[in-house]
């Protein structure tokens, strides 16, 4: 049972790595013509309640409600995660280009092994921090330009956002996975969106109208790959694999984000990608190495 499980988080791991590498271009399409926070709600709301629907009707043992407590992080857990680290990626996305945003959200893995070890109370391995160097690097070469100062404010919404979503990861990785977890973080993060969309004038100024297909087939994307399966990977991951493994994800998605770009759009191959991509796959393998090393040792400890 245990191997299955432990299987089963590096499939979903994986998952993340292929699925979320998407997501950017699809951010920047769907909110070319939808509210930031509107989009956000609404693709949270919708895919949150069908995958509950969809488990509770092919669930043949209903698993006991979450308790009080399990609520309760699973609620933080969802205004981190997607309430300020997602919808402040779509409020930025907006004006700058889904390339500069993942290079700045690139630092979650950074601050995510940082919070842990605060969390740990243990420093990471020299491996590891080599590792973050060298990923580090690799966004930069592989997006092939440096974020841009002009506006100081959305880039340092784009880092809150990032400090956000690693602080959510941390806490969530604190607690046990419960089946719906995934979808109960959804709904509550796509609700609390809406709500934020309504304070915020959103909704009275939204056109449905002026919504284009691109933006639609964006969200459809957004709701069925990016968050029924790409979040519900995550949120099984992030509970059981080590904090270290999982920031991985955040050096692998501009890769395959290039890949899909050579494959489909017929982007040339350059030397940024090539240096990038083979200093991103070093990076894994240094933090994957130090998350090992780190895991061992304290076993030793004790």
């Amino acid at each position: 049972m245990l191997a299955r499980g432990k299987a089963l988080a590096w499939i979903s791991l994986f998952v993340v790595y292929l699925v979320w590498g998407s997501t950017y271009l699809g951010i920047r399409v769907a909110v070319a013509s939808i509210p930031p926070y509107l989009m956000t709600g609404t693709r949270y709301v919708v895919a949150g309640s069908l995958l509950f629907a969809l488990q509770w009707l092919f669930t043949k043992e209903k698993p006991p409600w979450p308790t009080r407590e399990q609520l309760k992080r699973i609620a933080i857990t969802a205004v981190l995660l997607l309430v300020i680290g997602n919808g402040l990626l779509c409020l930025v996305e907006i004006r700058m280009e889904s390339g500069t945003a993942a290079l700045l959200i690139a630092s979650t893995p950074i601050w995510m092994v940082l919070l842990d070890s605060l969390r740990l109370r243990q420093m990471p391995s020299a491996v590891a921090i080599a590792g973050m160097v060298v990923g580090t690097l690799g966004i930069v070469a592989l997006v092939g330009k440096s974020t841009s100062h002009g506006d100081a404010l959305l880039s340092a919404l784009l880092l809150l956002a990032s400090l956000s979503w690693a602080a959510g990861s941390i806490y969530a990785s604190a607690g046990k996975h419960h089946p719906f977890t995934a979808s109960l973080e959804m709904t509550m993060g796509g609700c609390f969106s809406l709500v934020v969309a309504l304070l915020s004038g959103e909704v009275g100024h939204f056109n449905l109208a002026a919504v284009t297909a691109p933006s639609l087939w964006g969200m459809l994307w957004l709701i069925t790959a990016g968050a029924m399966v790409g979040y519900s990977a995550y949120a099984y991951a992030v509970r059981s694999l080590p904090a270290l493994t999982v920031a991985t994800y955040g050096y692998v998605n501009p890769i395959v984000a290039v890949i899909l770009g050579v494959l489909i759009l017929r982007e040339p191959v350059t030397w940024r990608i090539v240096a990038g991509g083979a200093a991103i796959i070093a990076s894994v393998a240094l933090i994957l190495l130090g998350s090992r090393r780190t895991a061992e040792e304290a076993v030793a400890g004790t």
